[in-house]
């Protein structure tokens, strides 16, 4: 039987806290998983961020939105909380501050929380966050343990249930971050300010191309230490996930920059890190190369390919780009080193994106799946009948797409601004627990 996961960000499980956390509604996901014989869970970046999960403040700290009041219950931490309705989409605001303060009050450092607090980085984040608040240091040490020992009860959970966890590595840090702040040196600056910003050039998502607010790195910079500064995010998130996402492949390979205050379309690549990195990564014998995948979409060139094939990477495939639906067939259908989706974080929904084709394309869309021997009347569960019979060893569907929803619960329209993004949330697992047996 072919290995297959589901795409479900933490914020989009259920709760009665306004976003999805680390606490028992993820065990509760788990164990549907588990049932249905769904061995991977990809969860996108966890990290504590700006505006969302691909703009991280810190490379080592946890979203502290994610902490469950359920367990600071069961902890003795805090006495009640109050719920909250829970609606289709995730609310990001200061609820659970007062909690936090209450758990903090109450809680009593022991051995294991000492050892915790001895992490450069971790320090780093807390006196960082302090700066920018009215809170010591301590309690930002306090609920990145907390968060972190949560985390790591669920991750444990999952593997004892066999499932893994695939958690997504940002390329970069925003401008104003722990990282560019305790490690300046990586990042191209002048004079103490930043000249470049990273973004792509004009693509399918943006005519304009596309601007990250994160700086570049400073390859030259990095190379000094035989990449110190990047091999060590790299074990770390291998602690925290079974497999890791590498977002931006082509970075690694050649990124592009854009000087500070102009657009994609002034932007210019210039090259990566490469295979003095990689030979480098690969040095630690505990960093294998199956346990990385590698997003490598978008405008690659022929160098960035050479890159992901010499070092064996399985790469991201996203379905709604490979299939020729003039020709009706899947162009990487023949590559076998693939996890395949339907579509990803920044894409339509499979019936969102259905909607969008004419009468012909839809006509031939059909087609493609009849020929595949995929008669489901439904498009979404047609498609997800093909990510089982197409050679990629690893399909991975998002959970709107067992649902059969429509763009309205699309995670991300990438280069906008909108409260939708970043903010879809099941209400329930009511439907899901009956849709996903149709995936088998």
């Amino acid at each position: 039987m072919k290995e297959k996961g589901i795409l479900l960000p933490i914020f989009s499980l259920p709760s009665k806290y306004g976003i999805g956390d680390f606490g028992y509604e993820a065990y509760q996901f788990i164990n549907i998983l588990s049932e249905n014989n769904i061995k991977y869970w990809e969860v996108l970046p966890i990290n504590e961020c700006d505006k969302h999960p691909y703009s991280p403040i810190s490379y080592y700290a946890l979203e502290e939105d994610y902490i469950s009041l359920d367990k600071l219950k069961e902890q003795g931490l805090i006495q009640k909380a109050e719920t909250r309705e829970n609606k289709g989409r995730a609310v990001y605001d200061n609820f659970k501050q007062k909690y936090y303060e209450e758990a903090f009050k109450n809680f009593k450092p022991d051995s294991e929380y000492e050892e915790f607090i001895k992490l450069k980085e971790m320090n780093e984040y807390a006196e960082f966050s302090s700066e920018r608040s009215n809170y010591n240091k301590e309690y930002y040490l306090f609920l990145q343990y907390i968060a972190y020992k949560q985390w790591m009860e669920l991750k444990q959970y999952a593997n004892s249930k066999g499932i893994e966890i695939i958690g997504d590595m940002p390329v970069y840090p925003v401008f104003e971050s722990v990282e560019t702040q305790y490690n300046p040196e990586c990042f191209e600056m002048e004079n103490g300010k930043f000249t470049f910003e990273s973004g792509t050039p004009p693509d399918y998502f943006n005519e304009n191309g596309q601007k990250w607010n994160s700086p570049v790195y400073n390859v030259e910079n990095l190379k000094k230490d035989n990449y110190q500064y990047l091999i060590k995010r790299f074990r770390y998130h291998l602690k925290l996930f079974d497999k890791v996402r590498i977002d931006y492949f082509r970075g690694y390979d050649s990124f592009f920059k854009i000087p500070i205050g102009k657009t994609g379309k002034e932007g210019s690549y210039t090259d990566g890190v490469s295979y003095g990195f990689f030979d480098e990564l690969f040095k630690d014998r505990n960093i294998k190369v199956e346990n990385l995948i590698i997003e490598d979409l978008g405008e690659i060139r022929e160098e960035t390919i050479k890159l992901r094939q010499h070092y064996g990477f399985t790469r991201q495939k996203i379905l709604q780009f490979s299939i020729d639906l003039d020709n009706l067939y899947d162009r990487d259908n023949e590559d076998e080193n693939v996890l395949v989706f339907p579509g990803n974080h920044d894409c339509n929904t499979i019936y969102g994106w259905y909607k969008t084709l004419d009468d012909e394309h839809k006509w031939k869309l059909k087609e493609f799946l009849r020929r595949n021997e995929c008669y489901d009347i439904n498009v979404n569960i047609g498609i997800m009948q093909y990510l089982l019979k197409c050679k990629a060893k690893m399909p991975i569907i998002m959970l709107q797409d067992i649902l059969g929803l429509d763009e309205t619960a699309r995670i991300n329209v990438p280069g906008t601004e909108s409260d939708n993004n970043w903010s879809w949330k099941l209400i329930d697992f009511e439907d899901f627990k009956e849709r996903i047996k149709d995936w088998k």
